[in-house]
């Protein structure tokens, strides 16, 4: 009786942005699937004006917000760029209905966003914890 191997098919590709190096082959490190579709999400929020050369479009606002007071209306607004970004920019990620949250901690000054999605290829639900917070 034969072994038969699947081959796993890798629908999304990406380095990882440590640039660690693979110990066995000594290139960088890969991100596959949901890994590479979630650096992604986190690097599109977290990208600054004009921090993109020769896409300055590609940007947001949320490392600005971040000084601004935290409360309901900065954490909304926080929220509302979030899901334009996603929806603008990323086309392998489909929102579901729950979609971006944005809770203020208004002890730490900081805000933790959570983003539930789906990935368009795979249809498994996925979720993005991330925390914001200001640097001085």
């Amino acid at each position: 009786m034969a072994i038969q191997r699947r081959k796993i098919a890798r629908i999304y590709k990406d380095i990882d942005m440590l640039f660690g190096a693979n110990a066995i082959t000594g290139d960088i490190n890969r991100k596959t699937d949901e890994n590479s579709v979630k650096q992604s999400l986190k690097n599109l929020v977290l990208t600054k004006p004009y921090e993109r050369p020769f896409n300055p479009d590609l940007s947001s606002e949320v490392a600005g917000l971040l000084f601004e007071n935290a409360d309901i209306f900065t954490a909304n607004r926080i929220k509302k760029t979030i899901e334009f970004l996603i929806r603008n920019y990323e086309p392998r990620v489909k929102l579901k209905s729950s979609g971006v949250e944005v809770q203020p901690d208004l002890d730490k000054n900081t805000m933790n966003v959570r983003i539930e999605y789906e990935v368009v290829a795979i249809n498994e639900p996925q979720e993005l914890t991330i925390k914001l917070e200001r640097l001085r």
